[in-house]
């Protein structure tokens, strides 16, 4: 059975993570869980343009992704600890697959895809309603049924009487921004609009026509609303800036951790923001290590100093582990956990 673009994110992540954690781990980090231990992966392995990318998987999708990889050789399964590790011919295959198949540059999950979940549903949307007002019909069953969609929509039409002059400037935007993507991503996104001629395809019936692979196609179609994410901060488009008006695109934290970052910013320490918030202290240092990983400029020299960094980072290194429990123990366990994790999210290059 030949593999499929799932199967080479599912080895693509089990080789960076090399034996390191389950398959378990690429199955949360797949569905974006907001874990601190799904964050924290996704930023020690150099995984988290893959966070969040596949949604709709299941366990069992999973499942048969690794045991069609270790049909093919590609992996060698860790009994004891049920991980995994690449062989070297599944590195060969990885290196192949992403030669014919690259990762679209402008995909990138941890940062876009929440965004991308609420521009897509606003955005066809709003083409399917102004395609059927410019045709003068108003039977047809709306493209999504998510109530603050339809909601947003509504009360944005309302807002704007000229709806010719909407649909001119919305086409107007995509075709400005669609000509600056690749054309095979362009044309997904297109034919996954619907409209009034038109119902949009679904990623299978986009991989049927142009002969390729449904999980590449459903890549390219995300890289293309990412791409209109990406470039929000140098666009000139109003009607853009709309669709996302409120939604937070500037990084990768969750709305929680960003209170908490706020809070540290103005000097207040871990006990007296949990005590602020009513969380427990454990869920603020989450906070603090999802901060670390995605905010660069973060100092945390005040939860570890800069000599406890390089120990730990030093003991990490020399024995080839992002294990916490294995560092914490190997140091005699003069570091907590939450400092171990935190002093690991400096070691690394969070986005790749």
């Amino acid at each position: 059975m030949s593999l499929n673009y799932f199967d080479i994110m599912a080895l693509d992540c089990l080789c960076k993570i090399n034996g390191e954690r389950s398959g378990s781990a690429v199955f949360h980090l797949f569905k974006g869980k907001r874990s601190s231990q799904t964050i924290q992966d996704a930023g020690l392995f150099q995984l988290a343009k893959y966070f969040g990318m596949a949604a709709q998987c299941s366990r069992s999708d999973i499942s048969a992704s690794l045991k069609k990889l270790e049909q093919h050789s590609y992996l060698n399964p860790m009994s004891e600890t049920d991980t995994y590790k690449v062989t070297a011919s599944g590195r060969a295959a990885l290196k192949h697959a992403f030669s014919e198949r690259p990762w679209p540059v402008h995909c990138h999950g941890a940062y876009y895809q929440q965004a991308a979940g609420v521009l897509w549903k606003r955005l066809s949307l709003l083409v399917q309603v102004l395609s059927h007002k410019l045709r003068g019909s108003r039977q047809y069953f709306p493209v999504t049924k998510d109530h603050k969609t339809l909601h947003w929509v509504k009360k944005y039409l309302s807002r704007h009487s000229d709806h010719i002059e909407m649909a001119r400037s919305l086409f107007a935007m995509l075709e400005s921004h669609l000509y600056k993507i690749d054309d095979k991503a362009a044309q997904i996104f297109v034919y996954s609009l619907t409209s009034h001629d038109r119902i949009g395809y679904t990623s299978r019936q986009l991989a049927d026509t142009l002969k390729d692979d449904e999980w590449y196609v459903y890549i390219m179609f995300w890289a293309s609303v990412h791409y209109f994410i990406q470039s929000l901060p140098e666009c000139e488009d109003a009607l853009l800036k709309d669709l996302l008006s409120d939604v937070h695109v500037d990084n990768a934290l969750t709305e929680s951790t960003r209170k908490t970052w706020q809070m540290i910013k103005r000097g207040i320490p871990i006990h007296r923001i949990a005590e602020i918030r009513k969380l427990k202290t454990a869920t603020i240092e989450d906070h603090i290590v999802e901060i670390s990983l995605h905010e660069p400029a973060f100092m945390i020299n005040d939860y570890v100093s800069a000599e406890e960094q390089l120990q730990i980072a030093e003991f990490a290194k020399q024995m080839r582990t992002n294990k916490i429990k294995q560092i914490r123990d190997g140091l005699e366990q003069r570091f907590s956990y939450f400092q171990i994790r935190l002093a690991l999210t400096k070691q690394v290059q969070q986005y790749d």
